[in-house]
């Protein structure tokens, strides 16, 4: 016997959310959500310190959960979502008060007292917990693992920076809004700063002399060398001021600070730039020789489909050769077999010299 149960009142919709979030009692120490937010609106970036950061390097959303923490304190997770993992790494170069090591927790990470900062994939993610590192970095990796595994490496402006740079002095910079803000002297500030362009830098410090290193990656080489006379000119111009620079194809190295000439050239002389070239048409490539005016590739394909010719002519031969042999010794072993029966083979004779 079925009793159908009665209809439920008030039928409610649950909607579920995606977010990168801890599950609820993931963590005993956080008791309860003190507040949350999400928007993808760039003017809401207004609110925030770092807003023109943010939004220079391709913002795209924000999330943002606080919870009060079981011991009276609180704990802000920040998820922002950006165009490209580009950005998130500029931007943790940007936010980070330390060294910048290999994740997990995220591609890469900073952590200092205050919190941790990390990158992973088109995500930069700071967790803010003022003395509470080993929840903040439990936290991190449970968020971590959330957003999964995302392609992310160092730019490769980066890679041109010599050894022995101070770890937590490297920013990444793309756009003139963090060079303003959160770049070391520059001579020459840009009057634009192409959407292409990219700019590094990082402390150096040795026998008793330091200094910043910038390193630009322009689009091309002749914009390089445009900006290098630029600075040339300007170096003339201020004979106190301690400037070096280095051109390397579209790479150009400035050195700012106390150092004398020696040990810029030992420091400069190690920023190189090679070009990779990979031949796509080869004009003197034996596919685009020819025999007679007919094209090799052509004529090859000709001679291999005669030769294929060839070899199926002379398989058929061998093949009725061998029949024949066979009918003749199976006519010699065994007279008036199947094959040799009248009935078989008057069909086939051609009855000459027959009346």
């Amino acid at each position: 016997m079925l009793i159908a149960p009665a209809a439920l009142p008030n039928a409610q919709t649950v909607l579920v959310r995606e977010h990168f979030f801890p599950a609820e009692l993931e963590f005993k120490e956080l008791a309860s959500v003190q507040s949350e937010s999400s928007f993808s609106n760039p003017e809401s970036l207004a609110e925030m310190a770092e807003g023109p950061l943010i939004a220079e390097v391709g913002f795209a959303k924000c999330a943002r959960r606080i919870y009060n923490t079981a011991d009276g304190g609180s704990l802000m997770i920040e998820v922002l979502t950006l165009t490209d993992p580009r950005g998130a790494y500029s931007l943790l170069t940007l936010l980070s008060t330390s060294e910048l090591v290999n994740g997990p927790p995220g591609a890469f990470f900073s952590l200092d007292a205050s919190g941790i900062v990390f990158a992973q994939g088109q995500f930069c993610v700071r967790i803010r917990g003022p003395g509470q590192t080993d929840l903040v970095k439990r936290v991190a990796v449970s968020v971590s693992n959330r957003i999964g595994s995302r392609g992310m490496t160092v730019p490769l402006l980066i890679s041109h920076f010599p050894p022995g740079y101070d770890p937590t002095s490297l920013r990444y910079f793309l756009g003139p809004k963090a060079l303003e803000s959160r770049g070391g002297p520059l001579t020459g500030k840009f009057t634009r700063f192409a959407s292409d362009l990219e700019i590094a830098q990082a402390k150096y410090t040795f026998q008793d002399q330091s200094g910043v290193l910038s390193l630009i990656a322009f689009p091309t080489s002749q914009l390089a060398e445009e900006y290098f006379d630029t600075l040339a000119g300007l170096t003339e111009r201020q004979k106190d001021a301690k400037i070096y620079s280095k051109k390397a194809g579209p790479l150009l190295g400035i050195l700012e600070g106390g150092f004398d000439a020696n040990n810029a050239e030992r420091l400069l002389s190690t920023v190189r730039f090679t070009y990779s070239i990979r031949w796509i048409y080869d004009k003197h490539s034996r596919r685009n020789a020819t025999i007679w005016g007919v094209p090799v590739g052509l004529l090859g394909t000709v001679v291999r489909s005669l030769a294929l010719t060839a070899v199926l002519c002379l398989m058929s031969v061998i093949a009725g050769v061998a029949f024949a042999v066979f009918r003749i010794l199976l006519r010699g072993y065994a007279p008036g077999n199947i094959f040799d029966r009248p009935d078989r083979t008057g069909m086939i004779r051609l009855k000459i010299n027959e009346d």
